[in-house]
């Protein structure tokens, strides 16, 4: 790749003064021109997600649990004796993260590691008590946050934007 000198013109001074966007092709200006950050999807899905996050943390700032943690719970209580690494791909998320998860989960008492009887290395992890406790407390306040998050929607569109998001979601990187 070559660089691009860019052009200098002259400033209200007499000296010449570089103006950066001189360098952008007229292919990346006719685009920047007429960039709406308002109507990009990446930056819009970003958003939601925040604001989606920030209704979770109100809701659930007393029980001082994540939706990550949250979908952790619901995973071990659907699939009692996951391994860490099936809970990582359940929950598209890192494997070291979800180690991270686990032991700050174990260490509050609301899942329960074991060895895994094939496998020293690993764990098969379940729900302990204090987890389905918490699960019996947040999951009918969690239906309440979903349905809130999704009100600023009409409400015929609200199928259709959970089919959008998953077609997005569920399709394999190129």
């Amino acid at each position: 790749m070559t660089a691009v000198k860019p052009r200098r013109r002259a400033g209200g001074n007499g000296l010449a003064a570089a103006d950066p966007r001189d360098a952008i092709s007229a292919e990346s200006r006719k685009i920047l021109d007429n960039f709406r950050l308002e109507d990009i999807a990446t930056h819009l899905l970003r958003r939601a997600h925040f604001a989606a996050e920030e209704m979770f943390a109100q809701e659930f700032a007393q029980e001082s649990i994540t939706p990550r943690q949250k979908a952790a719970l619901v995973m071990l209580y659907q699939h009692p004796g996951l391994s860490q690494n099936a809970l990582a791909d359940r929950l598209f998320m890192d494997r070291n993260t979800v180690a991270e998860m686990v032991k700050r989960l174990a260490a509050g008492n609301l899942i329960r590691r074991t060895q895994a009887k094939d496998d020293q290395r690993a764990y098969e992890l379940f729900l302990a008590p204090g987890g389905a406790e918490l699960l019996d407390l947040v999951m009918p306040r969690d239906m309440k946050v979903e349905q809130k998050v999704l009100e600023r929607l009409p409400a015929e569109y609200r199928p259709l934007f959970i089919k959008c998001i998953r077609l997005i979601v569920e399709q394999p990187p190129p």
